[in-house]
């Protein structure tokens, strides 16, 4: 790792891009362990303070698929990722997945644990939470997400090097070219993208990048704390990237009719209970400001990976979806079928011990 982190240059005046092999090479030491987390944390920190160049971040991609595991592919699903974080207000999109896998539109959602020095839930900690069951093997994950539509990728599960890059990500405090990865590993090759970036820089990184990976249709958003959230209260600015070309687009709520107070901030306890509101068809005052969110976002969703006609029939219909308790009844299935599928992995591993002994 020292001839690739002197590669780059020892300061200012000689920084120089790895080539596309150099990175590659580099990407593929840190995965597979043969660099200690001292080497990591200063290659990663020399590379954050050059700039990554575009070969050098598909370099690092291509390396951390090829150590991902192997998941069977998905095409026309839809692939949800956000913040690395963790979510310090109502986390729109766990209810927004549940009402459009409710409809056969299939959800993946991946994240990873939120890191400590930054502050905030993660989703993935939501989602067990509510009682998901997420350590699946690959068999029983494909059975549950060709049933039920929707399941959930912890990331640090699915690409183990970058589970072992934890403590060395905690420690640096800063984003790294590992934040980016996360973003585009598309495990289960799904054309359809939807990512929450933190800035404009940082979406205008990501453009080239999904336009050279299996995307046919990617949305970024710059969306509520980095999020892949529209909040209602102000206008966004979203990037629609396919394989020939990007569209910047500046989203308007109160075209549609939408008004909404900013979401409060909430502790993980609380956005769980909210979820469950939600979900559950409650319609009242005080739910109303988290509840439209869900309806809009649907609704754009919806209309964005042409499920409806308009935009107009997507709110209906995600109106429509949570007054029938679609997200919960979803939910519980989710609920249900992971932890069946926990407890027949369970049996099938101790039953395989049994014969190998």
């Amino acid at each position: 790792m020292k001839r690739w982190i002197q590669a780059m240059g020892s300061d200012q005046t000689r920084l120089r891009n790895l080539t596309y092999d150099e990175a590659f090479e580099a990407a593929c030491e840190m995965a597979k362990g043969d660099s200690t987390d001292a080497q990591c944390a200063a290659f990663l920190m020399a590379l954050c303070m050059k700039g990554e160049g575009d070969d050098e971040l598909m370099a690092f991609i291509d390396a951390y698929r090829s150590y991902s595991l192997n998941y069977p592919p998905h095409p026309y699903s839809l692939h949800s990722i956000g913040l690395t974080e963790g979510r310090k207000r109502f986390p729109i999109t766990l209810p927004v997945s549940l009402l459009l896998a409710s409809v056969g539109f299939t959800q993946v959602m991946q994240g990873g644990d939120a890191l400590p020095s930054r502050q905030g839930t993660a989703l993935k900690e939501m989602v067990e939470s509510l009682g998901v069951s997420l350590q699946l093997s690959v068999k029983a994950w494909q059975s549950m997400l060709v049933h039920l539509h929707i399941g959930f990728l912890p990331t640090e599960q699915l690409c183990p090097p970058i589970g072992r890059l934890k403590q060395v990500r905690e420690q640096l405090g800063i984003r790294t070219v590992i934040d980016t990865i996360e973003k585009v590993l598309n495990p289960v090759l799904s054309t359809n993208l939807i990512i929450g970036v933190q800035h404009r820089k940082a979406m205008e990184s990501l453009i080239p990048i999904v336009m050279r990976s299996e995307f046919q249709q990617a949305y970024i958003i710059c969306g509520i704390d980095g999020s892949e959230d529209l909040p209602l209260y102000e206008n966004s600015t979203i990037r629609i990237v396919t394989p020939w070309g990007d569209e910047s687009r500046n989203v308007e709520p109160q075209k549609f009719g939408f008004t909404s107070t900013p979401l409060p901030n909430l502790a993980k306890e609380e956005q769980i209970t909210m979820v469950k509101r939600i979900i559950s068809g409650e319609d009242g005052t005080e739910v109303k400001r988290e509840r439209d969110h869900v309806i809009f976002n649907a609704g754009l969703r919806l209309k964005w990976f042409d499920k409806v006609d308009s935009y107009e029939e997507g709110f209906q219909l995600a109106e429509a979806l949570l007054q029938r308790k679609e997200a919960h009844k979803t939910m519980q299935r989710w609920i249900e079928q992971s932890q069946y599928l926990k407890m027949q992995d369970l049996a099938d591993n101790d039953d395989s011990s049994t014969k190998i002994g």
